[in-house]
């Protein structure tokens, strides 16, 4: 695929149980990421970080037309990876053994995958600690509390993490009213797109009020070697 500027967001999500990348995967990785993936102590946690840049590298390379091995990821001050190529965006997140990623060029991405199950006394608690009033309304009024909670939640953090600023003090500054394609941090709007995967809920949110649909992948599209053993994720897209 050529490299463009047409303005384009794709979305992957698959079960890190049943997709394995080669046992050579890490040759792609940046010395960095080999670093962060040595560090790693929890075996889940460092299989699917392996898999993820492994997935994001060769897809990446599919629309630059570069070795996924010299695919520039950078870290921010912040902590945040970025693609060092003009207009291009990525994010990546992870519940349990489901893995997402999304790409794009046009606009800054952030994607945030839950499936917390939570108790009254917690949703409770957290509400009161990162809700505003309004949004505290609303869930309590809500047949299906802790579903709600949690797909608010993906909004605010799918919009930090597009926004850059970080989780900490910023969960109030999302605004969000249920059923609304958009949300916003202080005035800068973030269209979202949301999904369910069972219990599972997926957020994905990219600056602007206007653009295309993301286009939905999976790990079969992509150019690279994987064992894939087993079915992968179908997302429902809720409106």
């Amino acid at each position: 695929m050529s490299k463009n500027n047409d303005i384009f967001t794709e979305l992957l999500i698959c079960d890190g149980v049943n997709i394995k990348p080669p046992a050579d995967a890490q040759k792609i990785l940046s010395q960095q990421e080999r670093e962060r993936l040595a560090g790693m102590s929890h075996p889940g946690q460092a299989r699917l970080f392996l898999l993820g840049r492994y997935l994001l590298r060769h897809w990446l390379a599919l629309h630059l037309t570069e070795d996924p091995a010299r695919i520039p990821i950078r870290i921010d001050a912040k902590g945040k990876p970025w693609l060092d190529r003009p207009g291009w965006q990525f994010n990546i997140s992870h519940c349990g053994d489901l893995l997402a990623l999304t790409i794009g060029h046009g606009g800054s991405l952030g994607i945030d995958l839950e499936n917390r199950q939570l108790d009254p006394h917690q949703i409770h608690r957290l509400a009161r600690r990162y809700l505003s009033q309004e949004e505290r309304n609303w869930l309590a009024h809500s047949p299906a509390p802790g579903q709600d909670f949690i797909r608010l939640w993906t909004v605010k953090e799918a919009v930090l993490k597009a926004q850059g600023g970080g989780i900490a003090n910023n969960l109030q500054r999302v605004h969000w009213k249920a059923g609304s394609p958009l949300a916003r941090f202080d005035d800068q709007p973030y269209r979202l797109y949301q999904y369910t995967l069972g219990t599972a809920w997926l957020t994905l949110a990219q600056a602007g009020e206007q653009g295309p649909r993301p286009v939905l992948r999976g790990p079969a599209d992509l150019p690279c070697d994987l064992e894939i053993g087993g079915p992968q994720p179908n997302l429902t897209i809720k409106p």
